[in-house]
């Protein structure tokens, strides 16, 4: 009955509390939180009693509105709440990376990881992704420093090493959704292609 009755104050820290933490904001909100739990916890209680015992002063605990008794009620459900949350619903941080460049003159953005590797032509380079090849005015050098976890196999070709399946001496095979490329290895390069691990 104590439970039913403080249940909306710890349902709503709870859902501020992961709000605050999800997106890191200052602690004064913490200050909000606390407001908010105590008012709920109250109305909670005063409207549990008047529906039981119609606020009757002598069937009414103290302890229902002690505010240090609402606070440990409320912090004890929402951190176990949250502990709970993590062990068996790990949030996932894995936010998939955006690319944006410019191509023939439109802008667009393409997920990282669905781009299997760029290549050098001349005067311009070439996107390469599962779907659709993107030109780009966008230098080799600028597209290896913007993404720092491409590797470079050839003076002309840098790779999304997620994505390799198979190396040898003089070439690296990609391949993401269906599709298969084989990219050139020179000799300069060729000590990095030992350290691309294999997609399984």
């Amino acid at each position: 009955m104590l439970a039913t009755f403080l249940m909306p104050s710890a349902l709503f820290g709870r859902w501020i509390s992961g709000i605050i933490l999800r997106n890191k904001l200052p602690w004064r909100y913490w200050l909000y939180v606390s407001i908010g739990v105590l008012w709920f916890a109250y109305m909670g209680a005063i409207g549990g009693y008047w529906l039981l015992f119609e606020l009757d002063p002598d069937q009414f605990p103290e302890v229902l509105i002690n505010p240090v008794f609402s606070f440990i009620w409320v912090g004890a459900f929402t951190t176990a709440d949250l502990l709970l949350e993590r062990h068996y619903f790990p949030s996932s941080n894995d936010t998939p990376a955006m690319v944006q460049f410019v191509s023939e003159r439109k802008n667009f953005e393409v997920r990282e990881d669905a781009i299997l590797f760029i290549e050098s032509r001349d005067r311009f380079t070439i996107v390469h992704t599962s779907e659709k090849d993107y030109p780009t005015t966008t230098s080799i050098t600028a597209w290896s420093e913007q993404l720092p976890n491409f590797i470079r196999t050839h003076r002309s070709i840098l790779l999304n090493p997620v994505h390799v399946v198979s190396t040898s001496k003089t070439s690296v095979t990609l391949s993401h959704n269906g599709r298969i490329e084989e990219v050139p290895v020179s000799r300069s390069y060729g000590e990095k292609i030992t350290l691309i691990p294999r997609k399984k």
